[in-house]
């Protein structure tokens, strides 16, 4: 039997209030709308076992008599579930004008709950949202100054929280100051009222729950929540079987927030090579962008390393240029659009959704038909991995357009990865680092560099024609250990160097090799020994690496070299080719780049010291 009910008025709320309930400790099932009464006991039905369960209604937007109705409805599902204290969970920007509906939706719940009062805490300090003296802040901000301001939808130019529900609610609204906290409760004489506490830090939002944690109704943002379900942890029987957060498959990431956060989220997706496809409204209305061709190029560009980020978000101006064919139809054409390659995506085998932005997600459940979801670990506050009951080896993350940092979906694809997925992501992240810290030093350049690292029975090496300085995690392919290339990319051609190396060697767990200056020049100068050509001079290059052996010199890419190559692999701790450059196996990636990095020296060194005739 469950313990809590929330009830919130959008979908991505819905997931930020349920994750904040299971960071508190509580087991928690999502419900995309309320089920209907003959469906009831059905699989749409909160699983056995969960302690808390949260309804998502889409009503943010919606008018006032349709929200309070819809919320009624989920109020009476939840009581007959047997919770005995509901939260009415709305945006921490509130997000409601003075035509808006949480003033009508409160009400009417502290009504069918029997509430002398309630509160209004949509307070959420980890993301910036606060509230003092009745104030609501943004990042600092009072909220009729923040970019909520311009909010297509519910533009918010009114930051006092008393004011904001005057003209909605029937009943008044008071500033509560965290040290007049403990003796704020109304009397009776005063009648129902809200009660707007101080709310900046953790500390003030553990003594709101301490303070007023027994009322049956309770409404604000999702901060809250945290700390009223480790208040109740334990009451309740029952933990439910939560799935863990990573699945195996493919992921496709969809935005269509316009906010700020969303904007810089895409952004830094992109500048790291990430592939990604902007949906066009005007195309999308003139019938030339659609569905089909989008998820065409979604099928063709995702690998085992990358996904695509398909996004239809953009700065406010370009949004209103946009919406000059009407702002609803403009909307309607995106998410629908969005929505038709989620539900393509899942057909395909895709087995994870990363969206972002409230409607854009509410648009994306609605067509995947999914009705009830596990909540399990956060990609950011207020952000879960969700599992839908129907559809176990899928995984859902869905955010509210302000929420997460800067590498959300980055932070996303790690979460509902495997372990496998993770480890491999983490290796070509190193790659990639490693590559462009070389060119950006000048140890290499042009798309001379090749490097490669073995992952399991694979090796992952950079693909032909790959610079070191914009290399990105599509750029490598892999390859069998008996050389059968299983990428669509053509591998270096030098492949048969690293192979050589992973071949003489299980330690060897990553090869770098490139044309680096100095190592260069030191191969010409007359060795007196192969088997380690570059003298000790100082006592870092054995510490690091060991010998370098030197490899006469052969065509590069040529089969003679390979040849030559393969004579001397595991004579050495490293290798310098004559006239070429290095080739340094690691133990992982990282491994292999502090050893070359320790040869080039070594090798400028000794340079220095032979042109000087010491």
């Amino acid at each position: 039997m469950a313990f809590f009910g929330c009830i919130a008025d959008d979908f991505t709320g819905a997931g930020d209030a349920a994750s904040f309930l299971a960071e508190g400790g509580l087991s928690v099932q999502l419900l995309n709308g309320v089920p209907a009464e003959e469906e009831t006991g059905s699989e749409q039905s909160p699983a056995e076992g969960p302690q808390a369960v949260v309804i998502a209604l889409k009503s943010r937007t919606a008018p006032a008599g349709e929200a309070v109705s819809e919320s009624l409805r989920a109020a009476e599902y939840l009581l007959k579930l047997g919770v005995c204290q509901i939260y009415f969970k709305y945006c921490s920007t509130f997000d409601s004008t003075a035509e808006g509906n949480i003033g009508p939706v409160a009400d009417a719940l502290m009504e069918r709950m029997c509430a002398p009062y309630s509160v209004l805490c949509p307070s959420l300090p980890v993301n910036g949202r606060t509230v003092s003296g009745g104030i609501l802040y943004v990042n600092g901000v009072p909220l009729s100054e923040s970019p909520m301001k311009d909010h297509p939808l519910t533009p918010m130019r009114e930051s006092d929280l008393t004011k904001l529900m005057a003209p909605q609610s029937r009943f008044p609204a008071r500033a509560v100051r965290r040290e007049m906290l403990s003796g704020s409760a109304p009397s009776a004489e005063e009648g129902p009222c809200y009660l707007v506490p101080d709310y900046e830090t953790d500390e003030d939002g553990k003594r709101i729950a301490e303070a007023f944690g027994d009322l049956p109704l309770l409404t604000g943002g999702s901060g809250l929540l945290k700390f009223l379900a480790a208040r109740i942890k334990g009451e309740s029987r029952g933990t439910g079987t939560v799935p863990p957060d990573g699945t195996p498959g493919r992921a496709v990431l969809l935005a269509g927030s316009c906010s700020a956060a969303t904007l810089a989220q895409i952004g830094k997706y992109l500048k790291d090579g990430h592939p990604g496809l902007r949906i066009d409204p005007a195309r999308v209305l003139d019938g030339t962008q659609t569905a089909e061709n989008v998820f065409e190029f979604v099928r063709k560009h995702t690998t085992d390393t990358e996904s695509v980020l398909v996004y239809s978000s953009d700065s406010p101006e370009k949004v209103r240029e946009s919406q000059a064919a009407g702002a609803e139809k403009v909307s309607a054409a995106l998410e629908g659009l969005t929505a038709e390659i989620a539900v393509r995506a899942v057909k395909d085998g895709f087995r994870r959704i990363v969206t972002a932005g409230g409607e854009t997600s509410g648009a994306v459940m609605k067509a995947l038909g999914y009705d009830a979801f596990w909540t399990s670990g956060s990609v950011a506050p207020g952000v879960p991995v969700m599992t839908p009951v129907q559809e176990p080896g899928v995984r859902l993350v869905l955010k509210s357009g302000n929420f997460g940092q800067e590498d959300f979906f980055e932070r996303a694809l790690r979460a509902t990865g495997t372990e496998e997925d993770t480890e491999l992501s983490a290796k070509l992240s190193d790659a990639c680092f490693a590559a462009r810290s070389l060119f950006e030093r000048g140890k290499t350049s042009g798309s001379s560099a090749n490097m490669s690292f073995r992952h399991g029975n694979v090796v992952w090496i950079s693909a032909s024609g790959t610079c070191f300085g914009t290399l990105v995690p599509s750029d490598f392919t892999p390859v069998a250990m008996d050389g059968t290339v299983l990428g669509a990319r053509k591998p270096s051609k030098e492949l048969p160097l690293h192979m050589a190396c992973y071949e003489k060697s299980e330690k060897t767990g990553a090869v770098i090799h490139t044309h680096s200056t100095y190592s260069v020049l030191w191969s010409f100068v007359p060795s007196e020994n192969e088997a380690d050509c570059i003298p000790p001079h100082t006592p870092y290059l054995r510490m690091k690496l060991g010998s370098v052996g030197l490899v006469p010199y052969e065509k590069p890419g040529s089969e003679a070299l390979f040849s030559a190559f393969r004579a001397r692999a595991g004579l050495s701790d490293g290798y310098l080719l004559k006239n070429h450059g290095p080739v340094v196996p690691g133990k992982t990636v990282m491994d292999a780049f502090f050893c070359i990095e320790e040869l080039e020296e070594s090798a400028r060194i000794a340079w220095e010291l032979w042109r000087a005739g010491l």
